[in-house]
């Protein structure tokens, strides 16, 4: 498809089965990729044409700058004269996320925008400016200039003096050497990215490792690349730039070695990394989106491992997205929203699709992992391996029964639930297995504390029967409905305390000097959890139970008794708290509320677990 085809003249993008069958066991080779991209390039003209369309005999819109014609005409012309370079040009991904930002602004479904429309119609502007230097064309043409910054995509961008937020500059090129001028000041660049002073240059890396190479530019240029609405250019990253360098290298090589099957698909479909400020230890922020395929927002990483598994968990939602561009995998979404082990909130269907398939990748990433890490890596691996493995296999069985899936939905969680049963039987260390599964109590635990609203008539009943003496009431055990709870955060904060132990055990060490500052280095953590963590149960119960007495306790608080109560063989309690601790909160907030205060661990006991409970 080019830029001047008709569309009634296009050919249907079909996936081989074969490709297809990779991507539902959650791989994928670059020649899958390959078809995904295909048909993400049609995508891609097709948002371009829907942008003309919307604009088509409204002139004024373009505010300062030339017509959206005119800038298409110069897309056109380049293309005629170098179409790979075009072609790629097209595919850069904020490309994409440029065009659904647009269109959702053209049709006043966004909310975020904070300028002139003018100005964001402009990044196709700057778009042909790029094509026409890449392909040595002479022209000349108006882009947009944000906060005195004018960004040409895949190129990089110039400083210029703007007296106004709002403005625009002049891009004029011949034979790929080109400037932009505003006001008479002007800032050279060429079709490679070069420039003279006040140019900054779209930085790239080329890794190479068992003769495969990543190539990748480090964005922190473009204002589509946090994927949703227009941000400044970040200038400030230029300073961590080798940083990143080193760590994508790094990264690289030890993705080829540990999973090659990985890093293949990678290399040919990740184009951008955008950097991001360091995130909490243990909680590195990432993301991706449908319409930027071959884009990643990462934090900066501690290390290799950690920005590896993120590679691979980002390229798994990028993929997934190709896939949907070509078919749907649901038919509508539940009234309701889902548990997604993940996540601190309850999720719709099609985000607990994409969050499990990304989730078998980072799964089969630290499985391939285990053997090779070494020092305190090997316990790392163990843990999320097997904290991941048994979280992925109980959403893929959950989501099997969904009546919303379509075929080719269902065919993608066979394929899925395959994959998650070759990890069943791999063996992992006893105490770290311990660990593990602690880990996906504790957070199943504490998102039911907060998204589960027990019948309050059922409450009555339980605290009725509590307080004559009376058997405990016969309930069917069914699951009361999700109600979003905003207030819900970090609710892995148990398993991060876990993991500075297995990897910094003298860092842990230095957090238990102080436990009332730990919150300080996880955000979330109290003195209840860093004993836990550190394998002090009685005194974690101990705190957990002084909390629970003086109110109705955090869900926090809860989540942990259970921890406790199961570690300490208080079997009875800690059964009812896994299967149904909301129940458990609100009966005992029930009696604290009527004075009649009851022991947590004795009334969960008493309660009992769901009668439907494995």
């Amino acid at each position: 498809m080019t830029v001047t085809q008709p569309i009634d003249e296009l050919d249907r993008h079909r996936l081989d089965r074969h490709h297809f069958g990779d991507l539902a066991a959650g791989g994928g080779d670059a020649g899958t990729v390959e078809e995904l991209l295909a048909a993400e390039h049609s995508w891609r003209l097709l948002q371009l044409r829907a942008v003309l369309d919307a604009v088509a005999g409204t002139p004024e819109v373009a505010g300062p700058l030339p017509p959206v014609a005119e800038a298409w005409a110069l897309l056109v012309a380049a293309q005629r004269r170098a179409p790979a370079e075009v072609d790629r040009l097209i595919a850069h991904p904020h490309v994409g996320t440029w065009a659904g930002y647009v269109l959702r602004r053209l049709r006043g479904s966004t909310v975020t925008a904070d300028g002139p429309l003018w100005a964001d119609l402009g990044y196709l502007h700057a778009l042909a400016a790029v094509a026409g230097v890449r392909a040595g064309l002479s022209f000349a043409l108006r882009v947009p200039v944000r906060d005195g910054f004018a960004a040409l995509p895949t190129l990089g961008g110039a400083v210029l003096p703007a007296p106004q937020r709002w403005t625009v500059a002049e891009v004029a090129g011949a034979d790929g050497a080109a400037t932009v001028t505003l006001d008479g000041h002007r800032v050279a660049f060429d079709r490679a990215g070069g420039g003279g002073d006040g140019w900054f240059a779209l930085p790239t890396v080329r890794a190479e490792a068992g003769g495969r190479t990543l190539t990748v530019g480090l964005d922190f240029l473009d204002p589509y690349r946090n994927l949703r609405s227009p941000t400044p250019p970040d200038l400030d990253t230029v300073a961590a730039v080798d940083r990143w360098r080193t760590l994508l290298t790094q990264a690289w090589e030890l993705l080829v070695r540990v999973c090659p099957e990985r890093a293949a698909p990678i290399a040919r479909g990740l184009f951008s990394v955008v950097p991001q400020r360091p995130a909490e230890r243990f909680r590195t922020m990432s993301a991706s989106a449908g319409d930027a395929f071959g884009s990643m927002l990462i934090s900066e990483p501690e290390d290799a491992p950690e920005l590896a598994v993120t590679l691979v968990h980002e390229f798994q939602h990028i993929k997934l997205g190709g896939l949907l561009h070509l078919t749907p995998l649901l038919t509508a979404e539940p009234p309701h929203r889902l548990y997604a082990p993940w996540r601190d909130d309850p999720r719709p269907l099609g985000g607990l699709l994409q969050g499990v398939y990304a989730f078998v990748g980072i799964t089969e990433f630290w499985r391939a992992y285990r053997p090779v890490a070494a020092g305190a890596g090997g316990p790392v691996a163990h843990f999320e391996f097997a904290r991941w493995r048994r979280q992925v296999a109980a959403t893929v069985a959950m989501l099997r029964a969904r009546p919303e899936l379509t075929d080719v939905g269902r065919r993608l969680l066979d394929g899925l639930a395959a994959t998650a049963e070759t990890w069943r039987s791999e063996p992992v260390p006893a105490e770290v297995l311990a660990a593990a599964d602690a880990a996906v109590d504790d957070h199943r635990a504490q998102w039911r504390l907060h998204h589960r609203r027990p019948d309050p008539a059922v409450v009555r009943a339980f605290a009725d029967a509590w307080r004559a003496g009376a058997a405990r009431p016969d309930t069917d055990g069914a699951d009361p409905p999700v109600v979003a709870d905003a207030a819900a955060r970090r609710l892995d904060t148990r398993a991060v305390l876990l993991l500075w132990r297995l990897t910094d055990p003298e860092g842990f060490d230095r957090l238990r000097k102080d436990p009332s500052t730990v919150g300080e280095r996880v955000t979330g953590a109290g003195p209840a959890d860093l004993a836990y963590a550190a394998g002090d149960t009685a005194h974690a119960h101990h705190l957990h139970l002084a909390e629970l007495a003086a109110g109705p306790g955090s869900p926090s608080a809860w989540a942990g008794l259970t921890l406790t109560s199961a570690a300490l063989g208080l079997d009875e309690a800690a059964a009812a708290l896994r299967s149904r601790p909301e129940l458990v909160r609100a009966v005992h907030g029930a009696l604290l509320a009527a004075g009649s205060p009851a022991d947590p661990v004795e009334l969960a006991a008493w309660i009992g677990p769901a009668p439907t409970a494995g």
